[in-house]
């Protein structure tokens, strides 16, 4: 009996230590796992879990002072050519204006000519002048550099100057294409009636190759500056968000220099519209008698 009772001591015994060992390994094995994914899981590994999803993360903001002043430095290099080329084109044809062995089309590309000129370098003037004075005033460095992109900055703290400058830049762009196409027109007398009717083909396919290629290309910059625009559809949204940007500067700011503007700017397009109009109606005249 008390050999039997030892026995069952001792089995007691062994069944508890074989308990006691199998419940140790388990709880070191989950602390080692548990350490290792610990150590697994790097800083850099988590933020990059929070910026794909795991959490909202907010955007870095950068120093973007130098990308303004790169900008509105950068633009006044092709601006200025433009203005420089189109301020001449401007006197070229003087005699050609009062000559009138010219024919009415010749008379009415030659005004083409002349208003592409003058507008070529209002705009180009216009956007040499405004980046000029941006540039000043990033220098005073009295605005709020830091955003998530050089664009975002540009807008809140350069507002009118970054749209003035971009918009009279691309208008200038256009009306120098125009300008170029009808001086082509013009020079080359591609706009005279032949001497034969084999000269006059001649210069019929030469017109249509010079309207065609500048046409092309103007078409293909519209359409590329139309897509990448951001803010609006095309460039007339952008004219129209411009115009009543200068409104609200001159008339809700009150800013007398700015309402003079506006008005000379009304009575250009006013007697432009008016020659235009005056034009038509002589034509009309013509063909009537």
């Amino acid at each position: 009996m008390k050999s039997f009772t030892s026995i069952e001591v001792f089995l007691l015994s062994c069944a508890m230590g074989a308990a006691s060992g199998f419940q140790l390994p388990q709880a070191t094995t989950a602390a080692h796992a548990a350490s290792k994914l610990s150590m697994s899981i790097s800083p850099s590994s988590i933020s990059s879990l929070l910026v794909r999803g795991g959490a909202a993360a907010e955007p870095a903001l950068q120093n973007f002072y130098g990308d303004a002043l790169g900008f509105f430095g950068g633009i006044r290099i092709p601006a200025s050519f433009l203005a420089g080329s189109s301020l001449a084109a401007i006197f070229i044809f003087k005699t050609k204006v009062g000559d009138g062995k010219i024919s009415k089309l010749e008379r009415r590309v030659l005004g083409f000519y002349h208003l592409n000129s003058l507008l070529a370098f209002l705009l180009s003037l216009n956007t040499i002048a405004t980046a000029t004075v941006a540039v000043t005033h990033i220098y005073h460095g009295r605005f709020n550099k830091m955003a998530e992109t050089a664009y975002l900055m540009m807008r809140r703290e350069f507002a009118y100057e970054f749209i003035t400058v971009r918009w009279s830049f691309l208008c200038s762009l256009f009306c120098f294409l125009g300008m170029v196409a009808s001086r082509l027109l013009i020079e080359f007398d591609l706009l005279e009636k032949g001497s034969n009717d084999v000269d006059a083909k001649h210069k019929r396919d030469i017109s249509v190759l010079v309207l065609c290629a500048i046409g092309a290309l103007a078409t293909h910059l519209l359409s590329y500056v139309n897509q990448n625009l951001w803010c609006w559809h095309s460039l007339i949204g952008m004219t129209i968000y411009l115009g009543k940007m200068i409104i609200k500067r001159a008339f809700v700011e009150a800013r007398p220099l700015q309402i003079v503007s506006v008005g000379l700017t009304a009575a250009s397009a006013f007697y432009a519209a008016k020659l235009g109009l005056r034009e038509l109606r002589g034509e009309t005249e013509d063909v009537s008698d």
